[in-house]
């Protein structure tokens, strides 16, 4: 695991883009609508429309269900 220097301003700004992205991906997933907090960050978007894709994925290939 990588450890984020914070008191770097870059990686301060890296480690937030990085947290819009992930909580796209998440609202995507998990509330399959987007929180109208984060919707103005171009990463938020990203992370959103991601999330589709993988959730499209997951439903195509049934992973989490039986598999039997």
């Amino acid at each position: 695991m990588n450890v984020i220097d914070i008191t770097k301003p870059l990686e301060r700004k890296r480690a937030t883009y990085l947290t819009f992205y992930k909580d796209g991906i998440f609202d995507k997933i998990l509330n399959q609508k987007p929180d109208p907090r984060n919707t103005s960050s171009a990463y938020y978007k990203k992370g959103f429309d991601d999330g589709l894709k993988l959730l499209e994925l997951i439903k195509e290939y049934k992973i989490g269900e039986d598999n039997v």
